[in-house]
C-alpha cells in the first residue's frame, strides 16, 4: 500500500470532522498539538509489551498523527518527492552507531562529506 492511500484516509477523517490545514488557529499551536499527540503514542509504543496488539495499535496511531501532520501542515503535494530526497540521502550513510542516538551498533551515521538532502525547493 503506497503512502497515497495513507494521505486519502486521513484526509477523509479531517473532511468527516471539518478539519483542513487551513482550520488551525496558528500553525504553531497546530505544531505544538502534533508534537504533544505524537509524544503521547510513542509512549504507548515504549510502554507496549512486544508483538503485541497494543504495539502495533501505537504503530498505526504515530502513523496516523504523521500523515495528518503532513496534511494539516499542508506539505501534502510535496511529501513524496521529500521523502524519495531523504531516502536517496539516507542510503550515502554507513551502518555503525551514531552517538547522538545513544551509540546502537546497528544504526545509520553520516560519512564524511555527507550531504543532507536539499528541501528548500518544496517549502
Amino acid at each position: 500500500m503506497s503512502s497515497d492511500i495513507y494521505m486519502h484516509l486521513v484526509k477523509e477523517m479531517h473532511k468527516k470532522f471539518g478539519i483542513d490545514y487551513k482550520s488551525f488557529p496558528t500553525q504553531q499551536n497546530e505544531k505544538n498539538f502534533r508534537i504533544v499527540a505524537l509524544q503521547e503514542e510513542l509512549d504507548e509504543f515504549s510502554a507496549a509489551e512486544p508483538d503485541t496488539a497494543d504495539e502495533l495499535d501505537a504503530l498505526v496511531d504515530m502513523a496516523v498523527f504523521l500523515f495528518g501532520t503532513i496534511e494539516r501542515l499542508n506539505y501534502t503535494e510535496v511529501f513524496s518527492e521529500a521523502y524519495r530526497r531523504v531516502m536517496i540521502s539516507n542510503m550515502s550513510k554507513e551502518l555503525g552507531p551514531n552517538s547522538k542516538r545513544g551509540g546502537f551498533e546497528i544504526d545509520l551515521r553520516k560519512p564524511e562529506g555527507f550531504k543532507p538532502a536539499d528541501l528548500e525547493d518544496l517549502v
